[in-house]
């Protein structure tokens, strides 16, 4: 598999952050319906999965996912640890809007945005690019990501399904998410995860011809 371009997405890992904001729904909430609103002209579906009754109690907090027609934004709050980590699929030319919109709502002078080359303190966010495959599949493939890397579901499958051969799918889980968006013959994998996991056992289910790249997070996290 080779390297793939990444310009569409923008990984924020912040740290230090006020645990009263991580932990409150309603600023969640609001912040998510101001990211649909200016970035996505209210075109995204607006998710918001509490989890303070989790397996592992110190990982309470708040998972917010705006799901749409070839995009994703979602943010995954820590309160016990004050973090959160936020990922973006879109249009790369409104990344900086993007930023600028988490930087005003969590204010921290600790975050990173992702490395390539820095080894991380959790498992690698895996994108994968390749051709298009059935929608049946893709669901399918997706359980048996949840079963290979032992994720804990924490909702149902979120799905905007066009039709069986573009639609885009997530799969919201306790360390992050798995999304599938498929648009014009182009598949579109990401697999976030904020602990470790063999990778190996996510590219095993896809052929040489898709392209992955992967990158490192939790790198200022202590």
């Amino acid at each position: 598999m080779e390297k793939i371009d990444i310009k569409n997405y923008l990984f924020y890992d912040g740290y230090d952050l006020s645990n009263e904001n991580l932990k409150n729904v309603n600023y969640i909430t609001d912040f998510l319906k101001k990211v649909n609103e200016i970035v996505f002209n209210n075109e995204g579906q607006i998710t918001i999965i509490p989890y303070f009754n989790g397996k592992v109690k110190v990982d309470g907090g708040v998972s917010g996912i705006i799901l749409g027609n070839n995009f994703h934004f979602t943010c995954h709050s820590f309160c016990y640890k004050g973090t959160i980590f936020i990922d973006y699929y879109g249009n790369d030319s409104k990344k900086d809007l993007v930023l600028d919109l988490i930087t005003n709502n969590f204010t921290t002078e600790n975050y990173d945005l992702g490395c390539k080359d820095k080894k991380g303190n959790f498992g690698k966010h895996i994108i994968i690019k390749g051709s298009a495959i059935l929608f049946d599949e893709a669901i399918n493939k997706i359980k048996s990501v949840l079963k290979n890397i032992d994720m804990i579901q924490i909702s149902e499958l979120l799905i905007k399904n066009e039709d069986k051969d573009n639609f885009d799918i997530l799969q919201p889980i306790a360390e992050s998410h798995i999304s599938f968006h498929q648009h014009n013959n182009l598949l579109v994998v990401d697999v976030f995860s904020c602990k470790y996991f063999d990778t190996e056992k996510v590219l095993t289910m896809f052929s040489n011809e898709y392209d992955v790249e992967e990158i490192n997070r939790g790198i200022q996290y202590k």
